[in-house]
């Protein structure tokens, strides 16, 4: 079935993602990740025609875009609202380890298991459901515990 569906939809797929992205390798990006989740579903997809496989993969792959996006924006809201004024983006390597070793200490004034749940939705890119699947517990109680740990990484934030 994956040969057949890969054969039949990869080539159409991944220009479909470069004319959503604008680029060839976050296009393939795009492509492999809707192929994945194809494999994570594949009873779901084995009961459908050709056509319907076809429309979910693209779907799919206009789904994880969107999702992109929105995350894009959410992170550069994030950042024109909590960077200091007035200060100048670096590019060096120092200042990103910098900023990674300020995350940590930041990170490490949450519970373990809150500070896994926000780097894994925030910097890993899952989402609520799907950590809620990974943990057992509800999507709700997931998304409070995320609301939770972004209130106090701010306050914890405004105090250093």
């Amino acid at each position: 079935m994956w040969e057949t569906l890969y054969d039949a939809f990869w080539d159409k797929l991944v220009r479909y993602c470069c004319r959503l992205t604008r680029d060839e390798s976050l296009a393939e990006d795009l492509a492999q990740e809707a192929f994945l989740r194809a494999m994570s579903r594949r009873s779901e997809l084995a009961g459908l025609t050709a056509h319907q496989q076809k429309s979910w993969l693209f779907e799919t792959a206009h789904n994880l875009f969107c999702d992109q996006m929105r995350r894009k924006a959410k992170e550069q809201q994030l950042l024109e609202r909590y960077a200091p004024a007035g200060a100048e983006p670096e590019d060096s390597a120092a200042a990103a380890a910098l900023q990674d070793v300020e995350l940590a200490s930041v990170l490490n004034k949450l519970p373990l298991q809150d500070a896994t749940l926000f780097f894994l939705r925030y910097d890993e890119g899952y989402t609520a459901a799907e950590l809620a699947r990974m943990t057992g517990q509800p999507a709700a109680t997931i998304r409070t515990r995320l609301y939770r740990a972004r209130k106090a990484l701010q306050q914890a934030l405004k105090e250093d």
